[in-house]
């Protein structure tokens, strides 16, 4: 009975914490800290892109007339831009 109930909880953790890393309705905004110059995409724009400055802030920048690439980290012209699931499975 205690391995059961011990699985269901990391089960449970594991759900928990897999919904707080990626919700898809955010803005996709990253916690900094400890990760200055990481580009993440903004989830409802694909035109920018959130760069985490110095202070430990996600300041929001543009790709200027280009689109956000998540699997490159890069601004792509838009015949190389493709969408791709915010929060899907690895």
């Amino acid at each position: 009975m205690l391995p059961a109930l011990v699985l269901l909880f990391v089960a449970f953790v594991l759900a928990v914490y897999v919904d707080a890393a990626c919700n898809p309705d955010g803005d996709g905004k990253p916690d900094c800290v400890g990760r200055t110059g990481l580009k993440s995409r903004d989830f409802w724009d694909p035109t920018h892109f959130w760069l985490c400055d110095g202070t430990g802030e996600a300041v929001l920048k543009p790709c200027n007339q280009t689109g956000f690439d998540p699997k490159t980290g890069d601004c792509v012209a838009w015949q190389e831009w493709v969408w791709y699931d915010p929060c899907a499975e690895a």
